[in-house]
């Protein structure tokens, strides 16, 4: 290992965080526990990886209970046009609505992202070329875009880099 990855490792463990290094078993049992205890994690894996647990995870029966689907291409054409994110590869995204029944789909969590981590944050994701990032459980309070109603829950999607569920899916209206 190099010193600048040895340097690297060093921030990341001094601020808080850690990091693993194991064979692709390993990990994907790590992920796995995570997800049914109900933790929330976040795992940058390679792709690979990501790949083994995302065919693992979602069966057929997971997809149709979380109403994951693909983005549609008219969706995407409206993140690319305002949001400026060109490519957000094979997402597939859970959406639902909120009591009021306007509908939360991909660009209105994207849009939230970048409110939160800025356009650069969200788009440096779905760039990445050799990792995924995994959120295992995360919980999120959004807002429908339409009347702004809060809703608490667990939002699932997945892609090339970037997926997460946590559960119970759809939000709660609050």
């Amino acid at each position: 290992m190099d010193k600048a990855t040895e340097d690297r490792i060093e921030y990341l463990v001094g601020s808080g965080k850690v990091v693993v290094s194991a064979d692709d078993e390993t990990i994907a049992a790590m992920v796995q526990e995570a997800v049914k205890s109900g933790r929330t994690a976040s795992f940058y894996v390679s792709r690979e990886q990501s790949a083994r647990i995302r065919d693992a995870h979602w069966t057929p029966e997971l997809i149709e209970a979380s109403n994951l689907e693909p983005v549609s291409s008219e969706e995407k054409a409206s993140i690319e046009a305002e949001l400026g994110i060109s490519d957000i590869g094979r997402f597939r995204f859970g959406s639902f609505s909120c009591e009021s029944g306007h509908r939360f789909g991909a660009l209105a969590f994207l849009r939230q992202g970048i409110r939160e981590h800025g356009v650069d944050s969200v788009r440096s994701i779905f760039e990445m070329k050799n990792s995924a990032l995994l959120r295992v459980n995360p919980h999120f309070v959004v807002h429908c875009p339409e009347c702004d109603q809060r809703m608490d829950g667990g939002i699932t999607y997945e892609g090339d880099t970037y997926g997460g569920c946590s559960y119970p899916d759809p939000p709660v209206c609050r």
